[in-house]
């Protein structure tokens, strides 16, 4: 009986390796962790790569150092940062460059910085010297209620710290250019604002503008005509300058006309018993002195070394004459030579009629430019109104 019972026990023991190993493959079949062989070769700091289910080759993927230092590059062995790749890359998703730090009251962070690199040789030290350009966000306005930010461009030379350009993007996407530019590297560029203002805030050249406040203007204005519209009793034009302006011809001077003026090389009517003339006369030339309405005319003649003066009656009449000392007389209507000399001479001649006296002062100074000046005051019916009034000059007959 015993033995019956060992027999037993030895089957049961039997049976229970049995399932145990059965359930140990099924489990290892389930997790699919089946021991075999593993095959290959790899190149040392490469990561390793399946080529299939049993052999490890090598992948594209090299790193260098371990730990915080580690390096990996993609396409090369000589990574120059984290992750250091050869060839072009497509992001299917955010490319994202954070802040380096969360703001607080005391300072802002900029973001992480990308940075795009040119080589250029320098002729002086003969060596390749790297341009490197570097966008980066910054805050502006921290610890305001108008905290903002803006895409700031920097640049470095070689191996020296980056610094601002000056130009930066922004919050509302208006663009800050360096100090100092001119402008010419932008063209066709239409903006509906410039420095906050719309285009009808400047002036046009183009066409008519109207200003409402003073403007200063630092160099010479040119037009074909300038129009002051200011009320009366408002100066239009204010100068400061005494110089002479060459071919101003204005309607009034002094607020009078022309007409109250001597225009120079003209004889004319001063009151209504006075008459004023003044000549400068070219050698060999002739011309009126004077004319006293309704008595008679001066007429000079210049010859260089002489100086003619006469005295042409338009009416009969007696005619004294003093030059020099020496009196002279005649009578009617015929014309009197008073002067023909090459030395100064003040005349003093008197002609009258039944109705009226006349009283001249002549002077004339001969060379080869004369001068003549004269001077007549009429007694008796005075000249008219008609008569009273600038008389043109006429060229005396030898």
């Amino acid at each position: 009986m015993k033995k019956v019972h060992m027999v037993m026990l030895s089957a049961l023991m039997l049976l229970l390796c049995g399932l145990v190993s059965q359930a140990q493959q099924s489990a290892e079949l389930a997790t699919g962790d089946i021991s075999a062989p593993v095959g290959g070769s790899g190149t040392a700091d490469f990561l390793p790569l399946w080529t299939n289910g049993t052999t490890l080759g090598s992948s594209v993927l090299f790193q260098s150092g371990t730990g915080k230092t580690a390096k990996v590059g993609i396409g090369t062995t000589t990574p120059k940062s984290t992750l250091d790749v050869k060839g072009g890359g497509t992001i299917r998703g955010l490319f994202s460059l954070p802040a380096t730090g969360t703001a607080t009251a005391t300072a802002g962070f900029n973001s992480q910085p990308m940075d795009m690199a040119a080589s250029a040789f320098n002729s002086s030290t003969s060596t390749p010297v790297t341009q490197t350009f570097q966008w980066q966000a910054e805050p502006v306005g921290n610890d305001t209620s108008r905290a903002s930010g803006s895409l700031n461009l920097l640049f470095a030379e070689g191996n020296g710290k980056f610094a601002e350009t000056g130009f930066h993007i922004d919050s509302d996407g208006q663009l800050t250019f360096a100090t100092g530019q001119s402008g010419s590297g932008l063209s066709d560029v239409d903006a509906s604002q410039l420095g906050g203002l719309a285009a009808g805030a400047f002036a046009q050249l183009a066409a008519a503008n109207t200003f409402t406040a003073n403007q200063t203007v630092n160099g010479n204005v040119s037009a074909s005509q300038l129009v002051s519209t200011v009320a009366q009793g408002t100066a239009p034009l204010q100068v400061t300058s005494t110089t002479q302006v060459s071919n101003l011809n204005a309607s009034l001077l002094g607020g009078s006309p022309a007409s109250a003026f001597q225009p120079a090389g003209s004889y004319a009517v001063l009151n209504t018993n006075m008459v004023f003339g003044y000549q400068v006369v070219p050698t060999n030339t002739g011309a009126t002195l004077m004319t006293i309405p309704n008595l008679g005319t001066l007429l000079v003649d210049c010859d260089s070394s002489l100086s003619r003066i006469a005295f042409f009656p338009s009416v009969s009449g007696s005619l004294w004459f003093v030059n020099g000392g020496v009196t002279g007389f005649v009578s009617g209507s015929s014309g009197t030579q008073l002067s023909n000399q090459s030395t100064d001479d003040l005349i003093t001649a008197q002609f009258a009629t039944a109705t009226q006296n006349v009283t001249m002062v002549i002077s004339g100074h001969p060379a080869s430019t004369c001068i003549y000046a004269a001077q007549a005051t009429v007694q008796g019916p005075g000249l008219d109104k008609k008569e009273a009034r600038v008389h043109s000059s006429r060229a005396s007959h030898r």
